[in-house]
């Protein structure tokens, strides 16, 4: 066997026929390449063929609703509503159980009674609406909102035909105005969506895409009994370990960056299919594309080394699953700590691995850029990735774990073993 001196033309040739192996896998090619790629597209399909499935039946179902009270005010109503084919009356009559009872059974939709209101010197015949619905229900739901906006209208209509009369305009009736007028454009509007959104799905692309590399090139080749062939290959055992890990972090990268591609081309369209991205430019700055590009790389640098670290311990393709999964949990962990909108990258979290590079990711789409704390952000992440990448190369150093013999998990390895430092190749 030859020494733990790392060959870069073995590793080359390892890691070239590593990624060859890995693009006639179908399972890896769809996980970590065309999910990333593929998904936003297929989403926003799914979302807007359901949407429109969805508020097609809402629109074409009128809301069934009794009136009921004061009967001058009922006469107006009903011939404003008869003509809505939004709306449906029912007689209380009709209603076996009654009108309130109709409601929790679904028989009706909306309740309204009508009463007087007190006296006012400006409209006669003043009332005041008490509506009864269901909240639980959608379509309940719906009646209300359609016979509120019809019923404010109505009351606009009211106050001007009685302001008219007594030569008073609108603007004067109304009394109190509001003008709304945001200082954010709508190229900053759609870069705070997208620093929200982005840098949590990249994290978790770039996890995802690590994972099946991983525990197919340590696990799964056990699992086939193809890494005792790779040990007969005369290459150094540092070489093996090196391609190998090189070939994960270059499939988390594409993972990422794919990832990346797919939600900037399709966010503002599923934006504007939820109906919230008609007032938003969503446009990905170029001169975030670099900044990006860099901390993607170091993320999935610090993911792929942690990923084959506990899939070494598993026999099995099914064993390195449960053994990765916790792992995944705990990187989105930091993502979630930095979900506020309102926070904003510092000297503290830049040193905080992962949520670092997702405030750097927020900052950089929203045009913020501190070399200070860009700096201090990529070398935290640097470090993090080369500390997880010496735990993982020594933990490799063990024979029982690299030749898949060792009977445990990391933790039971670094209890047992954490004050022996063997060599590469030998025998602890």
């Amino acid at each position: 066997m030859k020494s733990r001196r790392i060959s870069w033309p073995e590793i080359g040739l390892l890691y070239r026929s590593e990624v060859r192996a890995a693009l006639r896998e179908r399972g890896i090619v769809v996980q970590s390449l065309l999910v990333p790629l593929a998904l936003y597209p297929v989403i926003l399909w799914l979302l807007f063929t359901a949407m429109t499935f969805v508020r097609g039946q809402q629109d074409a179902a009128p809301s069934r609703l009794v009136l009921d009270g004061l009967p001058a005010a009922q006469a107006e109503l009903r011939t404003r509503l008869a003509d809505d084919e939004r709306f449906e009356l029912v007689e209380i009559g009709e209603v076996q159980s009654g009108a309130v009872d109709g409601v929790r059974e679904g028989a009706v939709d909306l309740v309204v009674h009508l009463r007087a209101a007190a006296a006012s010197t400006f409209i006669a015949d003043n009332f005041v609406a008490d509506l009864t619905y269901d909240a639980a229900r959608e379509r309940s739901a719906t009646a209300r909102q359609r016979f509120e906006a019809e019923l404010e209208t109505y009351r606009s209509e009211r106050l001007e035909a009685a302001g008219l009369q007594r030569g008073v305009g609108a603007d004067t009736w109304r009394q109190v105005r509001i003008e709304r007028e945001s200082t954010a454009s709508d190229v900053e509007m759609g870069a705070y969506v997208l620093g929200l959104i982005v840098p949590m799905l990249m994290v978790l692309m770039i996890a995802m895409g690590c994972v099946m590399p991983a525990i197919d090139t340590t696990a799964g080749e056990r699992e086939r009994s193809t890494w005792e062939t790779l040990l007969t290959m005369g290459v150094a055992r540092t070489s093996i370990v090196a391609a190998k890990y090189l070939y994960v972090a270059t499939f988390g990268t594409l993972a990422g960056l794919l990832n990346l591609v797919a939600l900037s081309l399709s966010l503002g369209a599923l934006l504007s299919a939820l109906g919230g991205g008609d007032a938003l430019e969503v446009r990905l700055p170029l001169a975030a594309l670099p900044l990006i590009a860099l901390g993607s790389v170091l993320l999935a640098l610090f993911i792929a080394a942690g990923m084959m670290l506990l899939a070494a311990f598993a026999r099995s393709f099914k064993e390195a699953q449960s053994m990765t999964g916790p792992f995944l949990l705990l990187v989105m962990l930091p993502v979630f700590l930095t979900m506020a909108p309102d926070l904003h990258l510092d000297a503290r979290w830049a040193l905080v691995p992962i949520a670092n590079v997702v405030l750097l990711f927020r900052d950089a789409i929203g045009g913020v850029y501190h070399p200070g704390l860009i700096a201090l952000v990529l070398g935290a992440q640097a470090l993090a990735a080369a500390l997880v990448v010496q735990l993982a190369r020594w933990v490799f150093g063990f024979e029982d774990v690299f030749t898949g013999s060792y009977a445990g998990s990391l933790f039971r390895l670094l209890k047992q073993r954490l004050r022996a430092r063997p060599r590469i190749g030998s025998t602890p």
